[in-house]
């Protein structure tokens, strides 16, 4: 005995899929939303506080992202999947860009009271990070790179408060 199904089948639900104007429309959003995204960033980079040549290389960066943003079109092949690829490295830029800063403020907060090591390491930390967004490395190498400055920066925030 089989069970009949009362709802659409498989191959319906994925037809209901490409009917063109729900395609257009969750381009469009996907596109909109990582245009946001990106403008977001450039903001939030320009008011951080960081190295000069920091911020230009996020900059470019993100300047980058809009640039591949502005050329999909919606007859691009696989256009919508691009656009969210895009956006998941924005999402790694804004990351980048908070940790970054907040390894800024605390080897700043450090000052000449803090340890070498401490200082030694943070800087290391963040600069590898900043090489994984100039090579353009987002295969897990930038996940773990921030992954390790996270740590790096709370250990170091503590030792801050310890010296302070």
């Amino acid at each position: 005995m089989s069970q009949q199904s009362t709802g659409p089948t498989r191959l319906a639900r994925l037809a209901a899929k490409e009917v063109p104007h729900r395609k257009s429309d969750r381009f469009f959003a996907a596109k909109s939303a990582a245009k946001a995204d990106c403008e977001q960033l450039i903001v939030d980079v320009r008011r951080s506080h960081m190295r000069e040549a920091t911020t230009a290389e996020l900059l470019r960066a993100a300047e980058r992202v809009m640039r591949e943003l502005h050329e999909i079109t919606l007859d691009t092949p696989d256009a919508r999947n691009l656009v969210v690829d895009l956006d998941k490295q924005i999402q790694h830029l804004q990351l980048a860009e908070r940790w970054v800063s907040a390894a800024e403020r605390v080897v700043s907060r450090l000052g000449s009271n803090g340890a070498k090591e401490v200082r030694d390491g943070v800087l290391e930390a963040s600069d590898t990070v900043m090489w994984c967004v100039r090579a353009e490395r987002w295969n897990g190498k930038l996940t773990a790179s921030l992954t390790v400055l996270e740590q790096v920066v709370r250990d170091a925030e503590v030792h801050a408060a310890r010296t302070a």
